[in-house]
């Protein structure tokens, strides 16, 4: 009797364990499996599944997600690397809570279709609507601003200075524009009529940031705006 009893004891204490430790393993292939179907790539991926109790995971509920990945690319997001955690994660109705991390060698396109990137972003908040930071040197958004003007026809140089002004040299004659955003977009405008409006960054078209507001500071021009991360990762 002394001996079932200690077999059963010892059964149960290895289910319990396979259930506490095991689950967690099973659930990051579960969520990688998701990942992948969305359309997520990248070398070196981790997916690190976390649950204050393991077996809600049999009921597909994770408390996080820690993602971690490089040469990243999902829809219209591609990145050097990424480092996120999603919490409250909802594998089998794929939901995501919230999301807070890094991504640095962010690259987006133009409304030109012509590649910009973004030296770091920080993303948290609601994975639906996540707020994001991204940065950026002065010195590219001079090219890009350049890139777009020689395109509309006018050769130009282009400095930037706070908090948002713009100056476009174009044949010695010095010109003062401003960055504003609107609908989501980065615009450069003209205070005369001398040079066209330019779209810089627009959401949509392999930009899947939403820009908020814009800020030149000394050497980076830092703007906020908002990703959707729910659909991207689709977990």
């Amino acid at each position: 009797m002394r001996s079932c009893l200690l077999q059963l004891l010892i059964g149960a204490a290895l289910i319990f364990a396979l259930l506490w430790f095991g689950l967690p393993f099973g659930a990051s292939w579960l969520a990688t499996s998701a990942l992948t179907a969305s359309g997520f790539s990248g070398t070196n991926t981790q997916v690190e599944v976390k649950a204050d109790l393991p077996p809600r995971i049999l009921a597909g509920h994770a408390d996080s997600i820690h993602v971690t990945s490089d040469q990243v690319s999902v829809g219209d997001l591609h990145s050097g690397t990424i480092d996120l955690t999603l919490t409250t994660v909802e594998l089998f109705d794929r939901k995501i809570g919230t999301v807070a991390g890094t991504m640095t060698g962010v690259k987006i396109f133009d409304p030109t279709g012509q590649p910009v990137t973004f030296e770091k972003v920080t993303v948290s908040g609601d994975a639906k609507n996540a707020t994001s930071t991204l940065t950026i040197s002065n010195a590219e958004v001079a090219t890009l601003a350049a890139a777009q003007l020689k395109a509309n026809g006018v050769n130009a140089t282009v400095a930037l200075a706070a908090p948002d002004k713009v100056v476009v040299t174009a044949a010695g004659s010095p010109q003062p524009c401003r960055l504003i955003v609107t609908n989501g977009s980065l615009i450069l405008v003209p205070d005369g009529k001398a040079l066209p409006t330019l779209t810089l960054i627009a959401p949509g078209n392999g930009n899947p940031f939403k820009v908020t507001s814009a800020t030149v500071g000394a050497t980076s021009l830092t703007l906020v705006g908002t990703i959707d991360l729910q659909s991207l990762l689709g977990i």
